[in-house]
């Protein structure tokens, strides 16, 4: 008797950790993945979690952490006992989006498989260990072990959804010492990839703002260009050239 109450408390604990880490990841976003207010964006958001916007909106309206007009309508009239239907002849919306802007009352997944989301779970923070990694690295100033840990942070990265400047999405695999992008028939080696690295670095060290793949002046650069900018190995800087 006590084995289906205990995978109904593993899968809500599972459903807080899922609530805290895409609560984490919407109030403290790297520098380009940050919207206008300073929160990481419902489309990059998707992407680190593989869920749809909708999804991680209900999540960040049950953390109490996104607000909208619409949303506060919404939520005001429900808690002042209106029916889901009394509010969709208030505000037009439908039964789908006015149920998308409150919040969950139940476990919040009962219908993924609980290995799944544990997996987007563990990609998500280690994807974030890693930033974090090499932002440590970067500081310390040590060459070697920047690239090193650079390497390190795009294995983790692997398969990820990135976007280029003209915004088309790709991704890479790697084999080896060679990176595949999805939209490159060619790979991109290791040797290329610290190319791009040691001349980011030295840029901003002059406090060169780099604004675009071109002054990484390395094979490959339109795609390396998203993928430092994610990592953080590009940032934002004071002088443009």
């Amino acid at each position: 008797m006590p084995r289906p109450k205990k995978k109904k408390n593993n899968m809500e604990e599972l459903s807080q950790q899922v609530l805290e880490a895409v609560t984490d990841a919407y109030l403290n976003p790297t520098e380009d993945t940050a919207d206008e207010n300073g929160k990481m964006s419902l489309n990059v958001l998707a992407d680190e979690f593989s869920m749809s916007r909708i999804k991680l909106r209900k999540l960040l309206i049950t953390a109490g952490v996104y607000e909208t007009q619409i949303s506060l309508k919404v939520n005001e009239l429900y808690n002042s006992g209106k029916t889901i239907k009394e509010i969709q002849t208030i505000t037009g919306l439908s039964a789908a989006s006015v149920s998308g802007y409150l919040p969950y009352q139940k476990t919040i997944y009962n219908l993924e498989e609980s290995t799944l989301v544990a997996e987007r779970l563990r990609k998500y923070r280690n994807r974030k260990a890693a930033v974090h990694q090499l932002a440590t690295a970067i500081e310390d100033g040590d060459l070697d072990n920047i690239k090193e840990t650079l390497w390190n942070a795009l294995v983790t990265f692997e398969g990820y959804p990135f976007k280029t400047a003209k915004g088309l999405r790709y991704y890479y695999t790697m084999k080896g010492n060679e990176l595949f992008f999805s939209r490159k028939e060619k790979s991109v080696t290791r040797a290329s990839v610290f190319i791009a690295l040691e001349t980011a670095i030295d840029l901003q060290q002059k406090e060169v703002w780099i604004t675009g793949p071109k002054l990484l002046r390395c094979f490959g650069a339109s795609y390396l260009y998203p993928v430092f900018q994610r990592l953080g190995v590009i940032r934002d800087g004071e002088k443009e050239i």
